[in-house]
């Protein structure tokens, strides 16, 4: 079995969470295109919009928190 090295695991987890972000962001313009005013409207009244907000925003804080993981096994931020 072969060790992965642990900054290479963390590239990965961020890449990956990049990568669905991206995802987020394609589907959300797919939508746009597609959505009639009452179906946004709709979105707005369910929460829908602020749900996919919410779970952006948690990727985000894992993305930072690996990112500080990744930065302390390198010796430092390459902001």
């Amino acid at each position: 079995m072969t060790d992965i090295p642990r900054w290479l695991e963390l590239q990965a987890e961020i890449d990956y969470r990049i990568f669905l972000l991206n995802e987020m962001r394609r589907e959300v313009e797919t939508e746009g295109e597609r959505l009639t005013p009452l179906d946004r409207l709709i979105d707005e009244a369910t929460g829908h919009d602020e749900a996919r907000l919410a779970e952006a925003g948690e990727i985000i804080a894992e993305i930072k928190t690996l990112k500080a993981e990744w930065d302390a096994l390198n010796g430092g931020s390459d902001d």
